[in-house]
């Protein structure tokens, strides 16, 4: 991967969990330095281990060279001192977890020890960051939505968000997330933003089509794994449509009958579910894993979005 070389050297992470861990890969492969804070705590005592475990995962897929595990590695830096960790910082990525609370008070410490010019970003999913900076007295500006997907190292799409955000700030993360391989877009304030959006609404139709009998929990997988997702990765929605027509605008408008009528008249909604689905759709997926366990499917999936992406690119 390029190296970045932009204006932007020292990144602090905030919070080692999955989330954490991720961005401190991709910073650090970016030639970056790297601090990644947690309180005293297990998560903080592995993140150096956990990293180097993705880098070598990247090494084996033959996505970076061997010996880049260790010179990323040396770049990073571990602290469970906030102010330590954000002193030298030109960027901070808070991963904190998804609590309104927890953000609020972290966000007011980072812009209280950190100066004004440096971009504070979030990678909360579904709180808004005007919540978030409510009593932020330092610099609400800077404060953006830099939200991944799990886990960036792998999946590089991202969202940079803040109606309160200068756009200075929105373009500057913006293209610092460019030159560290992040493909990011910016989009308004908005519950879920874009991509948990576009996954509750297909979630909401999975649990729907299984709640109601008319096919079982593989079936839905299939119909993404073996159908939708092949094209998605490649096209999306708008691109779907551009192809089923003569154009994107024949297809819309050929379309929008059948489309307005199911919304209006064929779409369900799952307003709630009890244990006994929950534990229906476990024994329903068991299958889908082919005998493999948790971790097993966590890394086969890993093995696959990283060919895919090679593949993309």
């Amino acid at each position: 991967m390029k190296q970045n070389t932009h204006e932007i050297q020292t990144v602090a992470v905030i919070g080692c969990g999955f989330i954490g861990y991720s961005w401190g890969i991709v910073f650090a492969r970016a030639g970056l330095r790297v601090h990644m804070y947690n309180r005293k705590s297990p998560t903080l005592d592995s993140v150096k281990d956990r990293m180097r475990e993705g880098l070598t995962f990247l090494a084996e897929e033959k996505v970076i060279e061997p010996e880049e595990v260790e010179a990323a590695i040396n770049r990073v830096q571990t602290f469970d001192d906030l102010k330590a960790a954000v002193k030298d910082a030109d960027y901070i990525q808070e991963c904190m977890w998804e609590d309104l609370p927890l953000k609020q008070r972290i966000f007011r410490e980072l812009t209280e020890l950190t100066d004004p010019s440096v971009p504070i970003g979030s990678s909360c999913s579904g709180l808004m960051i005007s919540d978030i900076t409510s009593q932020v007295t330092n610099g609400k500006e800077r404060c953006v939505v830099a939200h991944p997907t799990n886990p960036p190292h792998l999946i590089p799409f991202m969202e940079i968000s803040g109606d309160k955000a200068s756009p200075q700030i929105k373009d500057r993360v913006f293209h610092f997330m460019e030159s560290v391989g992040q493909k990011p877009i910016q989009c308004r304030e908005v519950y879920g933003y874009v991509l948990n959006r576009l996954q509750l609404s297909l979630i909401q139709e999975a649990l729907y089509l299984v709640k109601e009998g008319i096919c079982d929990v593989p079936a839905v997988d299939q119909a993404l794994t073996d159908g939708l997702g092949l094209r998605w990765a490649f096209t999306g929605p708008y691109g779907v449509e551009e192809l089923n027509s003569a154009g994107l605008g024949e297809g819309l408008e050929k379309y929008k009958d059948y489309m307005i009528e199911f919304f209006t008249e064929h779409q369900q909604k799952v307003l709630d579910y009890d244990q006994d689905f929950v534990e229906n759709c476990v024994r329903q997926f068991r299958p889908v894993m082919n005998g493999m366990d948790h971790k097993e499917y966590l890394l086969w999936r890993d093995r696959m979005v990283t060919r895919a992406r090679k593949l993309k690119e």
